[in-house]
């Protein structure tokens, strides 16, 4: 038999956090899976959920498997359950090494997921496109024509030149696992290490809810924001990651100055566990059945929106004029 097929997109180490303490002796662990638009969930013990077969592995010209990156991976969980069990569980101060090797697991579980991975490939589509047409079009032209438009090409073919040829491209749009994973943790993780880093802890019986895709980046001011102008990034002071740890505990990166171990107010948990469901692609993740109402809530638009801006901004030229 082949081992290591099923490949998780979010570890079962993480998920084991949700498990129900409800659950019958002797029963499976299991933690409540619902999808996204539900308020009602199934039992599913959590190495049966959120993975797909040979999502990690990179498969040889001769069929060989390599399991680097899925290894790799289970490196950097296998850290993580320590420090959470160790350090975060019982609130102790974390080591310069913690700290990032927990910012190295963030960066994964943003990186690793179906719909982050799609993103990549679909920004990636575009340019490749551009660049297959225009190898197309260097094929059927004269000497003359391809010398003209070698001088203007923003990007080399697969065989000449220098920058990133087609097949390169190719590559990543195709396999984005195997191209952009590891580069993507690489590069966000020392990023991530510059922000203030702190643990929301709460007691409530549910406490905080995950799912498919847990580590939320948000910008609470975007919304003042031309559109175009919107995603969260690091760039922003008013950025924001979250990331649940477990029902009891939430990663907090922040620019705020709100750093270390902060015990919060139940209706913040209900704010963040609205962002977490509203984030999440296809199910989100309880330690008990049923969800809150206030979670599918998605509010008003605020009177200081860009879009409200405009609007009021018009109304006032118009009555100017």
């Amino acid at each position: 038999m082949t081992k290591h097929k099923k490949q998780h997109i979010i570890p079962r180490c993480y998920l084991k956090a949700w498990c129900d303490i409800g659950a019958p002796i002797g029963h499976t662990p299991y933690v409540w899976v619902f999808r996204n638009d539900e308020k009602n969930g199934r039992k599913k013990a959590p190495e049966n959920i959120f993975h797909q077969t040979e999502m990690y592995t990179i498969t040889s010209d001769n069929g060989e498997r390599d399991l680097t990156i899925e290894k790799s991976l289970s490196g950097i969980e296998d850290a993580f359950t320590i420090i959470r069990n160790t350090k975060l569980q019982s609130r102790k101060n974390l080591t310069e090494e913690e700290h990032f090797l927990l910012c190295i697991f963030i960066a994964s579980m943003h990186a690793r997921t179906v719909q982050q991975l799609k993103h990549v490939s679909d920004q990636w589509r575009r340019p490749l496109e551009m660049m297959e047409e225009m190898d197309a079009q260097m094929k059927a032209a004269s000497p003359e024509e391809r010398r003209r438009m070698a001088s203007i090409q923003p990007l080399r073919s697969s065989d000449s030149g220098k920058g990133m040829g087609v097949d390169e491209v190719r590559k990543i749009v195709e396999s984005p696992v195997e191209t952009m994973l590891f580069p993507m943790i690489t590069t966000v993780a020392p990023l991530l290490r510059r922000l203030d880093f702190s643990v929301l802890c709460t007691n409530s019986s549910r406490g905080f809810i995950t799912s498919d895709a847990p580590c939320v980046w948000r910008d609470p001011e975007a919304y003042k924001r031309p559109p175009f102008y919107r995603s969260p990034a690091l760039g922003y002071e008013s950025i924001e990651i979250t990331l649940p740890v477990s029902p009891s505990q939430c990663i907090f990166l922040n620019r705020k100055g709100m750093q270390g171990y902060l015990d919060i107010e139940d209706h913040i948990v209900r704010e963040l566990n609205r962002t977490t469901r509203f984030a999440a692609e296809a199910h989100y993740i309880s330690n008990q059945d049923g969800a809150e109402d206030y979670w599918f809530d998605p509010g008003v638009e605020p009177e200081d929106s860009w879009e409200n801006r405009q609007k009021n901004a018009n109304k006032q030229k118009q009555t100017d004029a």
